[in-house]
């Protein structure tokens, strides 16, 4: 007898959470919230569906987790009035390459009221708020969330939509345009 088969398989939890939060995703992405179901996800990441309410409560703890767009805050607040644009669309264009971006689940979603209050509350910790504080020109919460809707926009007709000429436009092109827009509408310089 092998030393491995003596001892019993040993459950990688974090290695299953992800898995869980992955799977949750896709299909919250694909599908919406109430369309899907905690059996389903736990097929496609391929474990019992206990393990969801082990490790999350609930299926609305899942989505919650699963759909968290605050990660990398740190980086948009910590950069400076020359950099912040440059940082967020970069982020947008990243998360457009990934189909399991958080955001496009959460959107995918926003016909539940409880949803959309938390994408607001999100985008308000995340993004807007932060910008407002930077902006000294006029309607500075009304100009940050001009530049949310401008990355939204972006976003959606990337990578849910896949409206040409945005979705196949080179990054660095629809990088440009945006800083040109995002220096319009806040009035902070960009680095070019």
């Amino acid at each position: 007898m092998r030393v491995d088969d003596a001892e019993p398989h040993r459950r990688d939890a974090a290695t299953t959470r992800v898995r869980l939060l992955a799977a949750a995703r896709e299909l919250f992405l694909a599908r919406g919230y109430d369309a899907v179901g905690l059996r389903e996800v736990a097929a496609k990441a391929g474990v019992d569906v206990t393990l969801i309410r082990r490790y999350f409560g609930s299926k609305e703890a899942l989505f919650t987790e699963a759909t968290d767009v605050s990660e990398s805050v740190e980086e948009i607040h910590d950069a400076t009035d020359g950099e912040v644009g440059r940082k967020m669309i970069e982020r947008v264009l990243a998360a457009s390459q990934d189909v399991d971006a958080p955001l496009f689940a959460l959107l995918r979603s926003s016909g539940d009221p409880s949803v959309v209050a938390r994408l607001n509350a999100q985008l308000d910790q995340s993004l807007t708020r932060n910008l407002a504080k930077r902006i000294t020109a006029e309607n500075p919460r009304i100009r940050a969330d001009m530049v949310a809707a401008l990355l939204l926009g972006i976003g959606v007709q990337r990578a849910l939509l896949k409206k040409k000429p945005m979705a196949s436009a080179r990054d660095g092109d629809i990088a440009a345009v945006f800083l040109e827009a995002f220096e319009a509408i806040t009035k902070l310089p960009q680095r070019h």
